[in-house]
């Protein structure tokens, strides 16, 4: 175990040799995981947090042989399989494509997030306990819409967004440094008002997190029943998914992201015409957070392959960027309410009706040229609003095995769902949500479980777009995440019609015609 200490006591306690991080009488099993924090450096890892670093990510997962026993594959690591998350093609698929554009700008992101258990994170952040192994492992997947600086921003996020998840330690007052920042450096009403009413503002996003004040998705304000009773008569909060540690990882490390990667106030002696010029552009982001209910079930990495238990899907959203779920009848969902500059909700929190206009085709714009109120970078907007706060929705979602019959219908969606599915606004502007969900489904009814995949769905969801896209087409992506009840919705398209017309529509019309 490793006390928790300043970098500079952390670099009196080990002796850097080479690329390995020595500490006397450490066990091998803990010299292992303290490699893993010198990877970045002690400095590079703590980003001047001033202690040690929460986690580590990485792209792969390892997956236990059906012919190996549970016991021998945990004492040796050498016999599981290690597989990367961007090449399993039976559980993640991903496409992407710059269709009718001159750069693709669209990105994303697949990696395991590796962190303490709850109570290891309560105690870090108190600053009075000790941190051991990295337990708790999160699948995160996160979709990126760059627009201008040829993807800059956008590329940025999917390399970097999710390490910062993990190395940020985060607490009330370094929020409140961090909002204070955004106050000298970015300037503007906007933030003055939030830095004046910081202690609501934690109080309303962060700390109230059981009350679901985010969940904007249920209008009537009723989400059915809170708690749900397992077979063996255990209490399941659905409405407590989240602590409040986790909303506050989530809210620091989007904004401090922002501020000092994206916007570049890390070199903070810039004028701001020069750091116009070397930071452009911005983008949206959403992202899902995939992790079993039971805690003690996530130290096996390979959770979601085949899970027989309930899963916390967590999910966040900055921009227009969507999140579909599909469930057990085949019907889509919407995990998430966009940020566009129409929105009464996004006009409410800036409370600036000058801020928005329309522009010849009657789209509301933010500024007189954002579609969004919500992105990463866009520096020229930030003391206006433009803000990377995260909305953040979390939901109970996977197998129903160990629930009653009657206990089902407290699940959000019902429990059993299909699929979830990322893509970007160059497939959401084309295809409705239910439209995207019956394509998918209607797929694999036609080809086959062994043939339809979730990657080659993905695909196939790409070509749909490119097929019936015009000149002004904008990127596309897809990323599709299979869940426990893949392939077991009804025979049904709804939307086959609807569909084919738009193919009819796009081969009978001159798509280069002016």
């Amino acid at each position: 175990m490793v006390k928790l200490c300043q970098v500079g006591e952390l670099s009196a306690k080990f002796d850097c040799v080479g690329s390995r991080w020595r500490r006397p009488g450490l066990a091998v099993r803990e010299l292992k995981l303290q490699e893993e924090v010198a990877v970045r450096g002690p400095v590079g890892a703590l980003q001047g947090a001033g202690c040690v670093a929460m986690g580590r990510t990485q792209s792969f997962i390892h997956l236990k042989p059906a012919n190996v026993a549970a016991r021998a594959a945990l004492a040796d690591k050498s016999l599981m399989l290690r597989v990367h998350l961007r090449k399993f093609p039976s559980v993640i698929g991903h496409s992407s494509n710059r269709i009718s554009r001159r750069y693709n700008e669209d990105t994303y992101s697949i990696n395991m997030l590796k962190l303490p258990s709850l109570a290891e994170e309560m105690a870090l952040a108190r600053q009075e306990g000790l941190i051991g192994e990295w337990k708790k492992s999160v699948l995160n997947i996160s979709i990126f819409d760059g627009h201008g600086g040829e993807g800059r921003v956008s590329r940025l996020l999917a390399d970097n967004l999710h390490q910062a998840i993990v190395e940020a330690a985060p607490s009330q007052e370094r929020l409140f440094e961090l909002l204070r920042q955004y106050r000298e450096l970015i300037g503007g009403e906007y933030w003055e008002k939030v830095y004046e009413n910081r202690e609501a503002f934690y109080q309303k996003f962060i700390r109230n997190c059981n009350t679901k004040q985010e969940q904007v998705l249920y209008k009537s304000g009723n989400s059915g029943p809170r708690m749900i009773f397992d077979k063996w008569g255990n209490v399941i909060d659905k409405r407590s998914l989240l602590h409040e540690h986790e909303r506050l990882r989530l809210y620091y490390s989007y904004l401090k992201f922002d501020l000092e990667c994206c916007c570049g106030y890390s070199e903070r002696e810039l004028p701001l015409e020069t750091r116009l010029k070397k930071f452009p552009g911005g983008s949206t982001a959403s992202s899902v957070f995939v992790s079993p209910y039971e805690e003690h079930l996530s130290f096996d990495e390979s959770f979601f392959v085949a899970p027989s238990g309930l899963l916390k899907l967590v999910v966040t959203q900055v921009g227009d960027t969507k999140i579909i779920l599909c469930d057990q009848n085949g019907i889509a969902h919407s995990l998430t309410k966009v940020h566009h500059a129409s929105s009464s909700r996004e006009s409410e929190r800036i409370k600036s009706n000058s801020s928005f206009q329309r522009d010849s085709f009657g789209d509301t714009r933010f500024l007189n040229s954002f579609a969004n109120t919500r992105s990463f970078g866009d520096l020229v907007g930030k003391a206006e609003g433009l803000t990377s706060e995260p909305d953040i929705y979390s939901y109970l979602i996977g197998s129903t095995l160990d629930l009653p019959h009657s206990e089902r219908s407290k699940l959000q969606f019902g429990g059993d769902e299909c699929f979830v599915c990322l893509i970007t606004d160059g497939v959401s502007d084309v295809m409705s949500d239910q439209e995207l969900a019956d394509l998918i489904t209607s797929t694999v009814n036609l080809r086959g479980l062994k043939v339809a995949s979730p990657q080659f769905v993905a695909d196939e969801v790409i070509k749909y777009i490119m097929a019936v896209g015009d000149r002004h087409a904008d990127n596309a992506t897809c990323v599709i995440l299979r869940l426990p009840n893949w392939g077991n919705w009804p025979n049904v398209d709804r939307t086959g019609a609807a569909r084919e017309a738009k193919l009819l529509d796009a081969s009978h019309g001159d798509r280069t015609d002016d």
